[in-house]
């Protein structure tokens, strides 16, 4: 893309309207309680799950690898109706759809349902998660849409804090499925109408239509891919994906084959979500200047060091590896979790941005999905060691990938 494109995707049109930052704090609470309500629910519930479908033949922790698949498989569809203007129906509708979802996880007696209900909630969080909500700031802000991208996830990085402890106090009062109704009812009373109102207040900063410009019917996955740059950028951000999914599913028996103890390697794994806050406030306060290819190659490079950083606690280092790798594991993906929407919006344009989107979510979502599998494979063959070593090579080659992007 050439500086000529870049300036065109940066710069507000003559008479839009000035970036509203009441909508863009309403999407952040929107974000917040859809995340709490459809994904976090089903880590908060696992124990309870696990416990109830004990004699099925699959084990409950399956139902969030359909709800992950179903989410990627949807996300292509979900960026083409953001670039037809839609998502201040989509998002709300997202919401709502994963509410029916939980409804039919709490109904459910047998596996079947709760696996399809799981599917449902998937669906409905293709349409109203992060990926529609960054889709949709691109759209409307161009490359300066970074910011506003930075204060959805900070305040959505807190939806571990609201829904373990409100899925705990409902569980207790009601049982796991008056926690299921309850976060339906998150979802479908508190996030549906918060996206609603924010998602249409947002809309209409988009630049428009030129006069006889055809309607965007949004991009194929494979004419998405074809844009120059992007199927790099997908492949780059895909390692760093698989690389922290299976660090985040692992990372106890990760952290105790270093030889870190139970009691440190669970203050170690909770203190990872602050992390991530520590790094997204750091790049929400950093110059606008610097560049997002830079900054996602720095961010990438973090996250092969924290690889490196665990593997050294085992080495000697002992819990100053562990702090090590606690900070940079934190710090990195908190802050590629902004710069991949920016990154890749600053790589391909942001013309027909949420069709594009959507078809790199379509693989970052899926390595999310395969990576506790493929995370318990490398453990059991080759052990803690050979599965830090994957993680730090993922990374590392995302890093390598981006970097002939660099002057872009």
């Amino acid at each position: 893309m050439t500086m000529h494109q870049k300036a065109e995707t940066s710069r507000a049109p003559d008479g839009a309207p000035p970036p509203d930052r009441l909508a863009v704090a309403v999407i952040s609470l929107g974000q917040l309680l859809a995340w709490s309500a459809l994904y976090y629910t089903f880590p908060a519930l696992l124990p309870r799950f696990e416990a109830e479908f004990a004699a099925a033949a699959v084990p409950a922790s399956l139902a969030m690898t359909l709800s992950l698949a179903t989410m990627a498989c949807l996300a292509p569809t979900s960026g083409r109706w953001v670039d037809r203007g839609r998502a201040p129906w989509t998002m709300p509708a997202g919401a709502l759809l994963g509410a029916l979802g939980l409804c039919l996880v709490a109904l459910a007696a047998a596996k079947p349902l709760f696996l399809l209900g799981w599917a449902v909630v998937g669906a409905g969080s293709a349409f109203c998660l992060y990926e529609p909500c960054f889709a949709l700031l691109t759209r409307a802000r161009g490359l300066s849409a970074r910011r506003a991208i930075a204060a959805v996830t900070l305040t959505a990085g807190f939806a571990t804090l609201v829904s373990f402890p409100a899925n705990a106090a409902l569980e207790a009062a009601f049982g796991w499925r008056g926690a299921a109704l309850g976060m339906a009812g998150v979802a479908a009373l508190l996030a549906a109408p918060l996206l609603a109102w924010s998602a249409r207040r947002i809309e209409r900063e988009a630049p428009p239509r030129a006069p006889g410009a055809p309607v965007s019917r949004g991009l194929s996955v494979l004419t998405a891919l074809r844009r120059p740059g992007v199927a790099r950028i997908v492949a780059a951000f895909l390692g760093a994906s698989v690389a922290h999914g299976i660090v985040a599913a692992h990372m106890l028996p990760l952290l105790a084959a270093q030889g870190v103890p139970q009691a440190i390697a669970i203050s170690v794994a909770a203190a990872v979500g602050p992390m991530q806050v520590v790094g997204r406030i750091a790049l929400i306060a950093s110059p606008p200047g610097w560049p997002p290819r830079r900054l996602a190659t720095a961010s990438l490079t973090g996250l092969a060091l924290a690889s490196v950083a665990l593997l050294s606690a085992g080495w000697g280092l002992g819990l100053a590896g562990a702090a090590l790798f606690v900070a940079l594991q934190g710090i990195s993906i908190g802050t590629v979790t902004i710069l991949r929407p920016v990154v890749l919006a600053e790589t391909s344009g942001t013309g027909d941005y949420g069709s594009v989107s959507g078809a790199a979510a379509l693989a970052w979502i899926a390595g999310m999905a395969a990576s506790p599998s493929l995370g318990g494979a490398l453990r059991a063959l080759g052990g803690a060691e050979a599965t830090l070593l994957a993680t730090l090579l993922l990374s590392l080659s995302g890093a390598l990938l981006l970097m002939p992007l660099r002057r872009g």
